[in-house]
């Protein structure tokens, strides 16, 4: 096994969005294996492991009622990687342990009140990843002493990042969430051989989504198939053309060899009727007339050497397999 894989194996990674509704519908989706990306990934028949529901809308008003919301965001979509050399992703047990320890993470890092619906996939090869959904609800207080329950997507991690590294940017709120994570690992759940993240050198998009990635990989093997289809067609048609020029040859040379034998007939014919041969002077004339329907219009005949005349039509003879004289 690779350096990397090893590592990889004692190292766990989060990573969360914000999403639309338009996104919590297809989510819903693959969390019921009602798209086409869930189905194909299915490598086994088992449940997935569930906290609340699968039905995500209705899981995320019923979390929403009497809240008022800062933004648009449907929710938070967070993914939750276990370190695969640690952990049993076929235990039953550790998969409960980890959806358990999945929403009690990220509630703990989003104020305490947060997450709505979670699931562990356990149909797919991996089973040490948990999709989390979560509305971070928190009191407001207002100056007069008014309170209201509110909700943000933004308003936690900004605050851990800005208690970590003095600044609250979207690269800084992902090392908090990142960091956090890692001492959670270590120090909760008590894996001592958990190794940190790596800090990544840049801030391009690491991760698609399940339905992005089937997307992708859709896109590609159409893709794949087209090049495939136009290499085969460049084939064909190089073939094809090989073969007509072949054709186009053999035509010609064919073409050439009937306006030779032609007149090599005719005199064969008239010598053979002159000795007085019937039989041969016959099937010379058969011969002669199959060459001439070949060719269309009769070619202008042109006078030819005895000699030359007989030797054509021995050859000719000896092609059609009769020898007899």
């Amino acid at each position: 096994m690779k350096k990397s894989d090893e590592k990889a194996g004692l190292v766990g990674a989060i990573r969360q969005k914000a999403i639309g509704w338009p996104d919590l519908a297809n989510m819903e989706k693959h969390g019921k294996r009602e798209d086409a990306s869930g189905q194909r990934r299915q490598v086994r028949d088992d449940a997935p492991l569930v906290f609340g529901t699968l039905d995500l809308a209705e899981a995320r008003r019923a979390h929403m009622q009497g809240v008022k919301q800062s933004g648009r965001s449907a929710c938070i979509h967070a993914l939750v990687q276990y370190p695969t050399g640690l952990l049993d992703g076929a235990s039953e047990r550790d998969q409960k342990a980890m959806l358990n320890h999945a929403v009690g993470f990220l509630n703990g890092f989003h104020g305490g009140d947060a997450v709505f619906a979670a699931r562990l996939d356990r149909d797919e090869k991996g089973r040490h990843t948990v999709d989390v959904f979560l509305l971070p609800r928190y009191e407001f207080r207002y100056k007069d002493g008014r309170t209201a329950r509110k909700a943000s997507v933004s308003k936690f991690s900004k605050a851990e990042a800005q208690r970590r590294f003095d600044k609250d940017d979207r690269r800084s709120q992902g090392s908090a969430l990142q960091d956090a994570f890692y001492e959670y690992l270590r120090d909760k759940m008590g894996l001592d051989s958990v190794l940190p993240p790596e800090r990544k050198k840049t801030t391009t998009k690491d991760r698609l989504e399940p339905e992005e990635l089937a997307l992708k990989k859709d896109r590609q093997k159409l893709q794949d198939n087209a090049r495939g289809f136009l290499r085969t067609d460049r084939a064909a048609r190089k073939r094809n053309a090989a073969e007509a020029l072949k054709l186009a040859q053999d035509r010609k040379a064919f073409a050439a060899e009937r306006t030779e034998a032609i007149p090599a007939l005719v005199e064969a014919q008239r010598l053979a009727e002159r000795q007085g041969d019937r039989t041969r002077a016959d099937k010379l004339k058969g011969l002669l007339s199959t060459l001439k329907r070949t060719s269309g219009a009769p070619a202008k005949l042109k006078p030819m050497p005895t000699g030359k005349a007989t030797r054509i039509v021995d050859e000719l003879f000896k092609a059609v397999g009769d020898e007899s004289r």
